[in-house]
């Protein structure tokens, strides 16, 4: 598939432990912030559309991939959950409204209590919640990430939803895959980290496609 051209990006230094990492991350999470609204606010007309149908494409191949490895005809009945992208973020929207048309359910998170995420369907407008047992179905989590490791450890929003979900969420869908969703420039040698942060199975970035953890 035919990558669009990627403009220059900017650069993050890289990550020295100050000895704090809840310093570190409140540091990193600024750089990374910056470093995004000077992405988005250098794109040129249509970039987005670009970039949106890029990751699409890459993440619709990663549905085949695993439908076929569950020995299924087409993606029809898959489920996974996504995120409704904030400007600044990696277009999932192109890629959730794909996923939709080819017959997957998509579900969104909703905040409750901290650090506690609920679910609703990315198809009704309500956003009415579902109950947790919705995740039993659950083939695939897309999440939202603001860097990786190459080791897969992410470096989230600062609110502790993800970490606090994903371990639960894993088990009751039997173990589906995570996949983190960064701008190309994200993945990193290190982040700052915790024990208890999350950890992602894949990395999807919009020209680069999708990539297994570890990455090199």
């Amino acid at each position: 598939m035919e990558q669009p051209p990627t403009p220059s990006s900017p650069e993050l230094p890289t990550y020295r432990s100050s000895g704090d990492v809840a310093a570190d991350k409140i540091t990193w999470r600024a750089l990374v912030r910056a470093a995004r609204r000077e992405l988005v606010d250098g794109w040129e007309e249509g970039r987005r559309e670009e970039l949106a149908r890029s990751l699409a494409a890459s993440g619709v191949d990663l549905m085949r991939r695993y439908a076929v490895s569950q020995d299924r005809a087409d993606l029809t009945g898959l489920c996974v959950t996504a995120f409704e992208p904030m400007r600044t973020e990696p277009p999932v929207d192109g890629l959730t409204r794909a996923l939709q048309e080819l017959g997957v359910r998509v579900l969104v998170p909703i905040t409750l209590e901290r650090p506690r995420l609920g679910w609703a369907d990315l198809a009704d407008p309500d956003r009415t919640p579902l109950g947790e047992e919705v995740l039993t179905g659950v083939d695939l989590f897309l999440v939202p990430a603001l860097a990786i490791s190459r080791a897969g450890v992410r470096l989230g929003q600062g609110g502790g939803y993800y970490d606090w979900t994903l371990p639960r969420a894993r088990a009751l869908s039997g173990g589906a895959p995570v996949v983190a969703c960064v701008h190309d420039h994200e993945v990193l040698p290190e982040v700052p980290a915790d024990g208890h942060d999350a950890i992602a199975d894949l990395v999807l970035r919009p020209t680069l496609g999708v990539d297994e953890v570890p990455l090199a």
